[in-house]
């Protein structure tokens, strides 16, 4: 909140503990303090000679309101029955002014149903202030639990993915074909890529906020580049560069995971095939928004690779056998965002581009704008 601007805040923090404390002390001596204030501001009243206005006991409805307000409702009435019998006292005939005997008593009468009626407002007020406080602290409460919970997830599906990959891995060095350990180590990759990515989940913000965890696609699509790099270049040997640029966006956690698992694929391929016999290159991931559309481009200047439904022919690096499943899996993985993804030649017929569109609009918010249309 900018400066200048008025807020209740501070004075509702300070009055409030003030409340629990008047409020808890014994019911007598609340009554007797109610007293107390109803005498003061009576004698008050008349030691200052302050002019009359709003009729005889119209002081006396402060002595309620700070009855009711510091102590309970009992103190209101309390206040309010002993503000009525002082003006019956003092003001009304034949003690009091010579004012006449039926306006005197609609005076004395009002003020009573003033005062009750003000006790039991302020009373309700307080009521609903503790169920609202109550209400809070549940729901803050409930938000810390639910916090524990996602944390805990992820915590767990991170470890049963590491521990699936060391599986396939002693599965992998047993098995009795080159094939079937081909198969488990690639396995093995696709698990681990799943674990890098609700490792970099885990770390997002947004994730503890909200009914959609949510996270922000720079901090998501560089650090989940940098866990790749790190894991293909280890000490930096390679002669290979790998860049990643990606705008700020909210994106749901639901829709992060094959994001993640489309980025970790094509950065992947290109590291491990795009640039054989330590030859130096250069890899470059942008995530953008254009128009309607969130575009990760994954763009090398290596060797290039034939189109489509031919990279079993690659040289000099053959691509894994299975290199069509791992395009028929990126497109699935595509199909889940309600996108598309292409893999052509780079610029100038140098290197591949793999693009990935898909639509800002979550499935949620087309929903609710068909609904509502």
């Amino acid at each position: 909140m900018g400066a200048g601007r008025w807020s209740p805040m501070p004075s509702r923090l300070l009055l409030a503990p003030l409340f629990r404390r008047t409020r808890s002390i014994p019911v007598p001596l609340r009554y007797l303090c109610a007293a107390g204030i109803v005498l003061v501001i009576f004698g008050l009243r008349h030691a200052v000679e302050v002019p009359q206005t709003g009729g005889p006991l119209a002081h006396l409805l402060l002595a309620v309101l700070l009855s009711a307000a510091l102590f309970d409702s009992g103190s209101g009435y309390v206040a309010t029955a002993l503000g009525a019998a002082l003006g019956a006292w003092f003001y009304l005939p034949p003690t009091g002014p010579a004012v006449g005997n039926a306006a005197g008593w609609i005076s004395l009468a009002s003020f009573v149903t003033v005062g009750v009626v003000t006790a039991t407002v302020i009373e309700a007020l307080h009521h609903a202030l503790r169920e609202a406080e109550t209400t809070a602290a549940e729901l803050r409460r409930a938000q810390r639990a639910r916090s524990l919970i996602l944390r805990e997830f992820h915590h767990r599906t991170r470890n049963d993915l590491g521990a699936l990959v060391g599986l396939l891995m002693l599965r992998a060095r047993v098995a009795p074909s080159a094939a079937a350990r081909e198969a488990l180590r690639e396995a093995a990759d696709h698990a681990l890529a799943l674990a890098r990515v609700h490792a970099r989940l885990t770390l997002g913000e947004g994730l503890e906020h909200g009914d959609a965890p949510r996270i922000c696609t720079r901090d998501f699509v560089q650090g989940l580049c940098a866990d790749i790099e790190a894991a293909q270049f280890g000490q930096g040997l390679r002669p290979v560069r790998l860049t990643a640029v990606a705008e700020p966006h909210n994106l749901s956690a639901e829709r992060a995971v094959p994001l993640g698992l489309v980025l970790n694929e094509t950065v992947t391929n290109a590291l491990k095939y795009a640039f054989p016999e330590d030859r130096p290159g250069l890899v470059t991931v942008r995530f953008t928004r254009e128009d309607g559309s969130f575009a990760l481009r994954v763009e090398d200047d290596g060797i290039g690779l034939p189109p489509e439904g031919e990279l079993d022919g690659a040289p000099p690096a053959a691509p894994p056998r299975d290199a069509g499943l791992g395009t028929r899996l990126l497109r699935a993985l595509a199909a889940q965002l309600r996108g598309r993804f292409d893999r052509h030649p780079g610029a100038e017929g140098r290197g591949t581009l793999a693009l990935l569109r898909f639509p800002v609009a979550e499935p949620a918010d087309e929903a609710r704008s068909a609904t509502t249309a």
